[in-house]
């Protein structure tokens, strides 16, 4: 079951999958699904993120997080991740 928390998160319930988002720093998870309209989704694939990857909050700022994904630390805004389902 999808829970809506606002218009660009999604949390889901009942079986550990979660927006990238809402990850903790220091959290490791393995990407699971994209949300949003094809070209984002494409858009989030052509910067590296791929289902069944890797990926781990490092840190945050004001506007995002601070990822590690296939060993390159790339920063990506709040909108953005949470259009990333984790497992």
């Amino acid at each position: 079951m999808i829970t809506i928390v606002n218009e660009n998160q999604y949390h889901l319930k009942g079986d550990g999958t979660m927006a990238l988002s809402m990850m903790a720093i220091g959290e490791t998870r393995r990407i699971s699904e994209f949300r949003g309209k094809p070209e984002m989704k494409q858009h989030l694939q052509n910067l590296g993120f791929q289902k069944g990857a890797e990926i781990k909050v490092v840190g945050e700022n004001p506007s995002g997080l601070i990822l590690l994904i296939k060993d390159v630390r790339i920063a990506l805004n709040r909108g953005l991740a949470s259009m990333i389902l984790v497992d």
